[in-house]
């Protein structure tokens, strides 16, 4: 589910062009904290750089012994026979907990009340993971009772994308700092 290397370089030329246009932009979840990124990374929309996939009800596909984890957004449900996302991607609620990312790195089936976001090849899948754990995806809510989101609504979230050598070194930094806190946490 990877999407073209081309779309890599659209992301590219999409920031040089309008680079200039992009202080003026302005959405509710980032208002006030867009901040200036370096000359080689580019603000983008996550559905640019990932695929968000609506799950499915399961109970066509479920199975105790199925091969593929079947999830929502508390994470394993049960086990299917198919499969709708591929590895290494991300879920995020659809409705009740949405601000509770969870990394899944095999594939699986997402259940109707939750979403795969799948990396492009322009996106390291832990950099988009890390990136939806720090996000608050709490003020996109448009609901009066249950939370809940869209897919829309996600796919217009702006993200800053550094070239992906620096995604790399950013996620063995993130990586190296938790199992830092980790230790210090176990030895209290």
């Amino acid at each position: 589910m990877l999407l073209p290397y081309s779309n890599c370089i659209r992301v590219r030329l999409y920031n040089i062009r309008s680079n200039a246009n992009f202080a003026s932009v302005r959405t509710s979840h980032y208002e006030n904290l867009l901040f200036e990124v370096p000359q080689n990374w580019a603000w983008v929309q996550l559905g640019m750089v990932a695929k968000v996939i609506h799950g499915r009800n399961q109970s066509a596909v479920a199975n105790p012994n199925g091969k593929y984890p079947i999830y929502g957004s508390g994470g394993i449900m049960g086990y299917a026979d198919d499969y709708l996302c591929p590895e290494h991607c991300t879920i995020i609620g659809r409705k009740g907990t949405i601000n509770n990312p969870i990394l899944v790195e095999t594939k699986f089936w997402n259940v109707d009340t939750a979403f795969g976001i799948c990396p492009s090849e322009c996106i390291d899948y832990l950099y988009l993971y890390y990136f939806c754990k720090s996000f608050n995806f709490t003020k996109l809510d448009k609901s009066t009772t249950l939370p809940s989101l869209t897919k829309t609504c996600i796919e217009q979230i702006y993200i800053p994308l550094p070239p992906l050598a620096e995604q790399m070194r950013i996620v063995a930094k993130v990586r190296q700092l938790l199992n830092l806190l980790d230790k210090i946490t176990a030895e209290l």
